[in-house]
């Protein structure tokens, strides 16, 4: 549920939270939103819908080298509902992978060149995603 869903949803604490400018849905989870008081997006959250999706949060290390291994970098998600999938975006190079469970990118690019429009995706159970912002990788010729 995004800032402007909340504040349509009527009269709350949280309702008012998002009407007064908050960024409620960038800070919040489904278990906080269950002990908001009474609202329809805690009452859903208190009946186990996922009520807010994931965030995402990583800074990627956009070097390396061709044949040698990735420095590579985590991604950590947040909210929504458990199980969190991580999943890589874009054309990575032959050799990069990403743990789908803890979101840890590595491997070992087996070939050289710009791979523009990559990102790390988190998907929760109730397949809401967050990603973190595109980036370029530049693998050097070994």
């Amino acid at each position: 549920m995004n800032n402007q869903a909340l504040k349509d949803s009527g009269p709350s604490f949280i309702g008012d939270l998002a009407r007064m400018g908050g960024n409620v849905a960038a800070n919040m989870t489904n278990d906080t939103l269950k002990g908001s008081g009474p609202s329809f997006p805690a009452d859903l959250a208190r009946m186990g819908g996922g009520v807010i999706g994931p965030a995402i949060a990583g800074t990627p290390v956009t070097t390396a080298t061709q044949n040698s291994a990735y420095a590579g970098f985590t991604v950590k998600g947040n909210g929504g509902r458990a199980p969190l999938a991580y999943a890589l975006v874009g054309t990575w190079p032959a050799g990069i992978t990403v743990n789908s469970s803890t979101g840890a990118v590595s491997g070992t690019p087996t070939a050289a060149g710009t791979f523009a429009n990559l990102s790390v995706k988190v998907t929760d159970a109730d397949s809401k995603v967050a990603q973190i912002p595109t980036f370029t990788l530049t693998v050097a010729a070994a």
